[in-house]
């Protein structure tokens, strides 16, 4: 065996093992700035969230108390007019949203005239009082015709404001999710186009 061959085979030498170890030096402290960031930067942590097409949904869930189901729901309500997102024409609006989930402009907001805009299809509340988030309008998906002709769904979950979207499973009345924070606080109103990320969602 020649000295070449040898030498591959034996020990690691004192300069690997040192590569080695700062290699996992510089792991460790990755890890340890990215739970840092999550600590100061709200956009790296999540949010326990809930979402219900009406307060009654809300109510049955049990989860919140009936009070906060309604006072929440009139919160995200009154924001709708001007939190709902804008399109140039019906068509725009309802390949995001899907056939017959958009309205005229004009019949939701003076601001809007001229423009479509999606059909309030719930809200969006915290899973408690104590995450002091604020309540906001979501609005149907329009479901991935892949997903729509591999699974037969009609659903395609909901979106909110700012564009980030919740997928529920099944096709729920309502659903509870884990969405990253800066897909909710704070909430971008008045229009997205075509973007969205996609959070997933459980039955509550």
């Amino acid at each position: 065996m020649s000295s070449g061959t040898a030498a591959s085979e034996g020990p690691a030498s004192p300069k690997t093992k040192r590569s080695q170890t700062v290699s996992l030096v510089l792991l460790a402290t990755a890890g340890a700035a990215a739970v840092s960031l999550g600590a100061v930067d709200p956009s790296q942590r999540e949010e326990d969230v809930l979402v219900y097409p009406n307060p009654e949904a809300c109510i049955a869930g049990r989860i919140r108390p009936e009070s906060e189901c309604r006072s929440e729901y009139e919160i995200a309500r009154r924001a709708y007019p001007e939190a709902a997102p804008r399109y140039s024409t019906r068509s725009d609006c309802e390949a995001h949203h899907g056939l017959g989930h958009c309205l005229s402009g004009e019949t939701v907001s003076s601001t809007a005239r001229g423009r479509h805009v999606p059909v309030m299809a719930g809200y969006l509340i915290g899973r408690s009082a104590a995450q002091g988030l604020t309540p906001q309008p979501v609005y149907d998906h329009a479901p991935n015709k892949a997903v729509q002709a591999h699974s037969g769904t009609t659903s395609g979950g909901y979106c909110t404001s700012s564009g980030s979207r919740i997928t529920t499973a099944g096709g729920g009345s309502s659903s509870s999710a884990r969405v990253s924070s800066a897909a909710v606080r704070p909430v971008a109103f008045g229009g997205f186009g075509n973007t969205g990320r996609s959070f997933f969602s459980h039955g509550s």
